[in-house]
């Protein structure tokens, strides 16, 4: 038990240091890293609502899941087709430029949800927010990786995540909780609270113009991808693709219905699953502090490994748990914090292990391999809960795909060394 008690101290310990290194960090970085964290903020927003608040207002309006899974399956295919030519675009007209039309794709995808019920309607809005996402992401991702060295990345983008997650955070509860509270309070329906919830989120989604603005940018001549990808990047490009994909389709079957299955499968009130939502999001954000840390002392391919399998146990142990929503919010968390806290430090891993030139490119790659399988699997997932949320079957799929895709980025990635790695190796012979 004492050795117990000192590994955990020393974790807490660790954890602490990172949460301050990165902080740290932030504090004396550069106005233009400042910035594009700040609109990180502002992106978590949107992911929110999209994420998380979107499925309760469709089923609000009788969607049924597999018109659901139909509308997320053929939405997150305008996503991949952009893929397909957004990181290139970024590449060669300018980072800033794609992220500005991004957000713009987005806002008009939110405000068609304003418009009255329609399945066509709704899914060209869910497309074109799929849209405005690949263009942005893979651009923000790769400005970020302009401004800082291969040793302070994980902190940049540590940070970026923490602030993206306390906006996602706000609108999570707001969104769900809000619409439930007025309609309850007073003689305002439900979906005037949503009606309210989409327009503030479609003009949120906008301020980020102003801080980008403002962003220098390095112009680059555009170069032939092929020129850049020796056989060892396209074996990199390959598996990096296919565990993509792997952990994509798992999530579709899942992830996004997570408020359905609280709500009608365990007939928790909208109350409740913000609630369980709003603390999962919270514990998140204070683990994209501290992760960092964890990632020099174990690397960062292990770190992600261990995390990301580890996860899967909470995961399955969910639905089996509906007798106590305590222990569900807390599986909930679990699965949550695990699976999603080494996305910084494996950002970060993945920006510096591919050359400047292509960055965007190699990440809406990947992007685009998570979405195609998302979207397949989205409509699979429709059909699969068949408005039936207490199933368990999804759950056991989804952790197969997350424990394969994650062995397969193992396998491979434990012997691609980053930058500042490859120079500790060095002074060390």
């Amino acid at each position: 038990m004492t050795e117990l008690r000192r590994r955990v101290y020393d974790l807490a310990r660790a954890g602490g240091r990172g949460a301050r290194i990165t902080t740290n960090y932030f504090s004396g970085a550069g106005p233009d890293e400042k910035r594009l964290v700040r609109v990180s903020f502002f992106t978590g927003i949107a992911g929110g609502v999209l994420w998380y608040v979107l499925i309760l207002f469709l089923l609000f309006l009788d969607f049924s899941s597999e018109e659901i899974g139909l509308m997320y399956g053929a939405g997150t295919i305008v996503g991949i087709l952009t893929y397909l030519v957004g990181g290139y675009l970024a590449d060669a007209l300018g980072r800033k430029l794609m992220f500005l039309v991004g957000i713009a794709a987005e806002a008009v995808g939110l405000a068609l949800f304003l418009t009255p019920k329609d399945f066509a309607v709704f899914t060209v809005a869910y497309g074109l927010t799929s849209m405005g996402s690949s263009l942005a992401w893979p651009s923000l991702t790769a400005l970020m990786a302009d401004k800082a060295s291969s040793v302070n990345m994980k902190y940049l983008f540590g940070m970026q995540q923490f602030y993206n997650q306390v906006g996602l955070t706000i609108a999570t509860f707001l969104g769900i909780f809000g619409p439930t509270f007025i309609a309850d309070s007073s003689s305002i329906d439900l979906s005037t609270g949503y009606f309210w919830v989409f327009v503030l989120t479609a003009v949120s989604i906008l301020v980020p113009i102003a801080f980008m603005w403002r962003v220098s940018e390095t112009k680059r001549a555009p170069e032939r991808i092929a020129a850049r990808l020796d056989s060892k990047m396209r074996r990199m490009v390959l598996v990096y693709c296919v565990q993509d994909a792997m952990i994509g389709a798992g999530a579709a079957l899942v992830i996004p219905w997570f408020p359905a299955i609280f709500e009608y499968g365990m007939d928790a009130t909208l109350t409740v699953v913000s609630l369980i939502i709003t603390v999962s999001n919270i514990v998140i954000a204070v683990g994209w502090l501290t992760i960092p840390k964890y990632a020099e002392a174990r690397g960062s391919v292990m770190l992600v490994t261990v995390c990301q399998i580890a996860s899967v146990l909470p995961l399955v142990l969910i639905p089996f748990s509906e007798f106590s929503l305590i222990l569900v919010a807390f599986l909930y968390t679990a699965r949550s914090l695990l699976m999603l806290v080494p996305s910084p430090v494996l950002s970060a891993y993945i920006v510096n292990i591919v050359s400047e030139e292509i960055r965007a490119t190699f990440l809406a790659w990947g992007q685009f391999a998570w979405s195609i399988a998302y979207a397949a699997s989205s409509v699979v997932a429709g059909y699969m809960w068949s408005n039936d949320y207490t199933r368990t079957e999804p759950f056991f799929y989804c952790g197969i795909l997350y424990v394969a895709g994650t062995l397969l980025f193992f396998a491979y990635f434990r012997r691609v060394r980053e930058p500042h790695e490859h120079k500790a190796a060095s002074a060390q012979k």
